[in-house]
């Protein structure tokens, strides 16, 4: 990927090297620790860190490097973000389960 990818309030931009900085408007440290703690499990991603650039601004800023320099940062990220909703889904289901348990319920 080469230059810059700007889709509503998230932007991609190649910064050389298989570097690439994630801007997330409108978001706060909940996605930026999370995604990046994602990230940093997956075996082709070498560094991932997160930043709010000024606690003022509406932004995070995520640093992803990858392994393979050619290789493809959107299909990575969108399999973090895969990931993050397994997990979610899978929480979601033992919560359920052990509320059931002790005879409790959550309306849908």
């Amino acid at each position: 990927m080469e230059g810059k990818l700007v889709t509503g309030s998230v932007s991609l931009e190649d910064l050389g090297g298989g570097k690439y900085m994630l801007v997330l408007k409108g978001e706060d440290h909940t996605i930026g620790n999370l995604l990046s703690k994602t990230l940093l499990s997956m075996e082709e991603v070498a560094l991932a860190y997160y930043e709010q650039p000024h606690p003022l601004e509406d932004r995070i800023v995520v640093y992803l490097q990858l392994k393979d320099a050619d290789g493809d940062p959107v299909i990575v990220l969108l399999r973090a973000l895969d990931r993050i909703l397994e997990v979610n889904e899978e929480f979601r289901e033992l919560y359920l389960k052990a509320l059931e348990d002790k005879g409790l319920r959550i309306e849908d």
